[in-house]
């Protein structure tokens, strides 16, 4: 993985497509704002060439090169598993869903629990939210993640965290693991010890996390603003990568 953007770029020249041009333009562009440890002014753009048009370009660019273009639309398809094991995150935040987080949801301070390296904290702080970060590390502990946060982290169970910053306006979790039960247990001493703030899980919906338990409860909001904010989210990936907010009541 360490030579993936060295792979990505020596296929794409020998392709020589504008479509593919642009895919490896827009990695490049991710991977120096998440070098730089800032957060992306927007979503970035769908990754990855589907079926159809995996077969336009193939057309285009001759069948000679198929074994090319096959591997590098692999390399496209697993650029989040490049940003998991060189940087430690699996999420993209980026400042527009941060700013309507903040907006839409009336949001001044927030708390990030299972925080990893806090890029949406970092995300977050930049709209002006005044953010605490935290995270026991216990389950990422022979994992990059953690290992080089981009904003400060507490050591700080979530639990203990909820309960230490019970008067924020907002907890985020951003991919919980989709083993164990901490995302129930989250929700738990959330309801606890501040069930009136807004509570958003970032992940996906019976798949890459949370458990299954998590997602089989009758507990989630529906609402224009979190519409609104899923819309500057958009995955760039076969993940269906969304924020998801809990009922205050239920």
């Amino acid at each position: 993985m360490t030579k993936f953007l060295t792979k990505l770029t020596k296929l794409e020249q020998e392709i020589n497509h504008p479509a593919v041009k642009r895919q490896v333009e827009e990695i490049a562009l991710i991977d120096s704002y998440v070098q730089a440890g800032k957060p992306l002014k927007r979503a970035p753009r769908r990754l990855g060439l589907l079926p159809d048009e995996f077969e336009e370009v193939l057309v285009e660019v001759g069948p000679d090169k198929e074994g090319a273009l096959r591997d590098l639309n692999n390399l496209l398809n697993n650029f989040r598993q490049y940003l998991s094991l060189i940087y430690g995150i699996w999420s993209l935040p980026n400042i527009q869903t941060a700013q309507l987080i903040k907006n839409k949801l009336h949001v001044q301070t927030a708390l990030e629990i299972m925080a990893g390296n806090a890029y949406w904290s970092q995300a977050l702080a930049q709209v002006g939210i005044k953010v605490h970060s935290t995270d026991s590390l216990e389950w990422a502990k022979t994992s990059t993640t953690g290992a080089k946060p981009f904003y400060p982290v507490e050591d700080l169970p979530a639990d203990q965290a909820i309960k230490k910053y019970h008067t924020v306006n907002l907890v985020l979790c951003s991919w919980s693991p989709n083993f164990g039960h901490g995302d129930l247990e989250t929700v738990a001493a959330w309801h606890k010890y501040n069930p009136s703030c807004h509570l958003l899980f970032v992940g996906e919906k019976d798949g890459a996390t949370n458990s299954p338990e998590f997602w089989h409860q009758n507990w989630f909001k529906n609402s224009a603003a979190l519409d609104e904010i899923n819309h500057s989210l958009q995955s760039f990936d076969f993940i269906n990568e969304q924020v998801f907010e809990i009922k205050n009541e239920f």
